[in-house]
């Protein structure tokens, strides 16, 4: 990949442009001429003309000619006396006498070269200058600068918007250089899949189109092949129907240079039928867009579906294939994808930006507070992992494309288009330029501490954070005194993550006091009866019904509305807000997420109280007190929990490998139990979500719902495509006898096997028990008695390998 200029155009330029003045040029008279008749060059001015009068209330004319104050706006060969990089969509900006020179390229060059002046402008109420220091010559590094801003139900804001305000956010992806914008289609012309879209997403998109190639940026289009259950093309008859339909939906779209097809997630095309339907689909894209652009990836596909793919490439070489696009759910690294890829074809990146858990990139070392609370899809500026992303995978890709559902990822889109600008930019400069150009000057260091901060929430053990109460207090400060704080939705939505985090915090700590509390009188069973034990033992986690924090946890509620009127945020999937599900970024239906192990105990007093023997109702009660303990000489590791599984083995570090690809990574189930829900679904009894024993669901007045799950059995660890799940232990005692504990949980419910040392064979393929609950083997001394233990877990069927729990338990000696 040919590297770009970037961050390396800033300079003097002596003998064309003049020194640049040492005092700020008034611009509040100025006048703005674009000097090129390109509809690009127009529309920049006009973007110019209403960004500077939002910001400072000027509002400066658009004229053929200036006055005596001028910003001249067109592409090089129009406007004089600017240096501009030979390369396109590099722009300049200069300062000549009274004249502000904004000159591109090409006319998407003077596109950015206007956004370049909004963001170097000063402003305030009724001013408006510019302090140029020295002229700019700068271009962008990469060439495919792009963002997913798709109208569906998925999204948790983008579908409740109008074209007006998904002209906004385009020109605010603009103004730091985005060249493209992706939509999702639907086959179906008539399909509205939510209940807060105004129109359908075919009418929508078509005006999104008009729109998005208006200010000369690339329009995307993200079209899955067999997404639709009706849709077959691995038959003659269902391919000419597939194209029929393609050219139908293909005309309707005033422009299109670029269309997308996954292989995957969603698409379920095999890919021995996938390459011949986009050949077929080739020419007809080009009927009325000759120049637009087919991509395809490789998510989902099977290791021989992958050989089958990359055979094609080399063996075909098809020319009416532009690249290839690496995205969530491929099964290889980049490395692998770079090295098997003819290079004719370069490899767009499509990064999972905006999800936090079962996703593409989690994030490491994540509390399951959280995990559990701000769930998948939470308001989430990660400045610094976002910076670690990219430039990890630079020298092997070509451009970005990045998977959005709605602005929760804000901050991590202007990351990426700083990045994609220039890598070497510095992030505290990017993050006050954030801050300044949406929360204004005066506020622009205190944003960019913000975002610093709300990463630091996030690490380490939630109980010990101390950056959450300082993340909070500035938050709180920065809203007081943004003066657009009522439509400024920015302010409102890290107010919200602010107060949001905070509770969390308080619920954890109050919780944990419940539980042990709890534990306390469990313990005293013995002396109390089992019945008097429970009892009080609920009363204890009963507390948490109601808010440990409760003027906090109202700031939160009272925001909800804020947001749903300044940006259509969708924070609850009750009404008005109505998102699509509680996953998607429905953070009001969390609040009541316990943060303890109050739904398993709770069900486990229901078996308990159903037993009639108290001598086994003792015995169950110690299991639960005993829990973790592995007994002396034993180790208990707890997958999943930050700094609580010091045995598992982790191939690569995260920052070698964020994605786990190759090595191990943490995970999450989606496992909503506040008291509401637990009470809808009681009645269900699925094959696969029953209760913890066996022999419960024959007592009577025992649970026969749904299953509740420990904390520990809430995270697990994880590898993916099979790549081995290691844990390695030492200094055992070599005359010891032990015993392997393991509670298999997790989403994906694979079947693995289970060795030791790379010879002794514990388990064939076994799958998760149902319910779950630990299983147990004896291990060989021979396994042991070098002191040294190596266990490995290998995928037979499944996503991936997943465990929770693990107990190392020495059971006597070898005589």
């Amino acid at each position: 990949m040919s590297r770009g200029i970037a961050g390396k155009w800033s300079f003097w330029v002596l003998g064309l442009v003049a020194i640049a003045p040492t005092w700020a040029l008034d611009l509040s008279g100025a006048v703005i001429v674009p000097k090129s008749d390109s509809p690009v060059v127009a529309k920049a001015a006009v973007m110019l003309q209403e960004e500077l009068a939002e910001r400072s209330g000027v509002t400066l004319p658009i004229a053929a000619s200036g006055a005596s104050v001028t910003i001249e706006l067109g592409v090089a060969r129009d406007v004089a006396g600017v240096e501009v990089p030979q390369q396109a969509e590099a722009y300049g900006v200069a300062v000549e006498g009274n004249t502000v020179k904004l000159a591109g390229f090409d006319a998407r060059g003077a596109l950015y070269a206007a956004g370049r002046l909004i963001r170097l402008a000063d402003y305030g109420p009724g001013t408006l200058s510019l302090d140029l220091k020295k002229p700019i010559a700068t271009a962008p590094d990469v060439p495919l600068r792009a963002h997913q801003l798709a109208y569906r139900n998925t999204a948790n804001t983008y579908d409740a918007w109008t074209v007006e305000v998904y002209e906004q956010y385009i020109r605010d992806m603009i103004i730091f250089g985005c060249n493209g914008v992706e939509l999702i289609t639907n086959l179906d012309p008539n399909v509205k899949d939510g209940e807060v879209m105004t129109e359908t997403m075919r009418a929508m998109n078509i005006k999104l189109s008009a729109l998005i190639s208006s200010y000369g940026i690339d329009v995307w289009l993200w079209s899955p092949v067999m997404a639709d259950e009706e849709e077959d093309v691995t038959t003659p008859e269902g391919l000419a129907e597939g194209l029929k339909k393609r050219r139908e939906f293909l005309a309707d779209y005033p422009a299109i240079d670029h269309i997308f097809v996954p292989g995957g997630d969603d698409g379920d095309t095999p890919a021995e039928h996938l390459m011949p339907f986009l050949e077929g689909m080739a020419p007809i894209l080009r009927e009325k867009h000759p120049n637009a652009k087919i991509w395809v990836s490789n998510q989902t596909f099977t290791l021989e579906e992958n050989d089958y793919f990359f055979d094609y490439l080399a063996n075909e070489s098809p020319d009416w294939l532009e690249g290839l696009v690496y995205g969530p759910w491929i099964k290889m690294g980049w490395e692998e994808m770079r090295e098997r890829t003819p290079k004719r074809y370069p490899i767009r990146r499509y990064p999972d930006i905006n999800h936090t858990v079962r996703c593409q990139y989690p994030i490491p070392n994540w509390d399951p507070a959280f995990a559990h609370t701000l769930g998948r899809e939470p308001m989430m500026p990660m400045p610094a992992m976002q910076q670690h992303i990219y430039k990890r995978y630079l020298e092997v890709s070509d451009g970005f494309g990045t998977y959005s559902d709605g602005i929760h990822d804000d901050l991590n889109k202007h990351v990426w288009n700083v990045l994609g600008w220039d890598p070497d930019a510095d992030l505290d400069e990017a993050l006050e330029e954030y801050g300044k150009v949406w929360f204004g000057d005066a506020l622009a260091s205190d944003v960019a501490r913000g975002m610093r901060l709300f990463e630091a929430n996030w690490e380490g053990p939630i109980l010990n954070n101390k950056s959450i109460p300082q993340t909070l207090a500035l938050w709180e400060d920065i809203a007081t005194k943004v003066p657009d704080y009522e439509t400024n939705w920015r302010a409102q939505m890290y107010l919200f993550r602010a107060r949001f985090d905070a509770n969390v915090q308080a619920e954890a700590r109050a919780q944990k006091a419940y539980e042990e509390e709890a534990y306390t009188v469990l313990s005293k069973a013995n002396l109390i009866g089992v019945e008097a034990a429970i009892e009080k033992a609920r009363a204890a986690l009963a507390k948490a019904d109601f808010p440990a924090a409760p003027e906090l946890r109202a700031g939160i509620e009272a925001l909800g509305p804020v947001l749903l009127k300044s940006i259509g945020y969708q924070l609850s999937v009750e009404a008005p807000y109505l998102a699509r599900n509680s996953e998607r970024g429905a953070l009001l239906d969390w609040l009541d997420q316990p943060l303890n192990d109050r739904p398993w105990l709770e069900q486990r007093f229901d078996t308990l109280l159903a037993l009639d023997d108290t001598e086994t109702q003792l015995a169950q009660l110690d299991e639960i007190l005993h829990w973790t303990d592995p007994g002396e000489g034993g180790f208990y590791d707890n997958l999943g929990q930050a700094g609580a599984a010091p045995h598992v083995v982790y191939q690569r570090t995260w920052e070698e490998d964020p994605s786990g690809n190759h090595t191990a990574r943490v995970a999450f189930p989606k496992y909503k139990a506040d008291q509401a829900t637990i009470k809808a679904q009681a009645s269900q009894a699925e094959a696969d979500n029953m209760v913890f024993k066996g022999e419960a669901a024959r007592l009577k007045g025992a649970h026969t719902g749904r299953q509740e799950l420990r904390s520990s059995w809430q995270t697990q660890i994880t590898t993916l495509y099979g790549t081995p799940l290691k844990m390695r232990y030492e200094n055992l005692d070599p005359k010891a006898q032990y015993r392997l504990k393991v509670t298999y949980a997790g989403r994906f419910r694979p079947s693995m096997t289970l060795t030791l040392n790379d010879e002794f064979g514990i388990h064939g393929p076994v799958t998760q028990p149902s319910p779950i609950w630990p299983v147990s083997y004896y291990l060989p001394h021979e396994a042991t008695k070098s002191g040294t233990l190596d266990i490995e877990w290998n995928l037979v069927e499944g996503r991936g390998c997943m465990v929770s729990e693990v107990w190392l338990i020495k059971v006597g000696e070898v005589e």
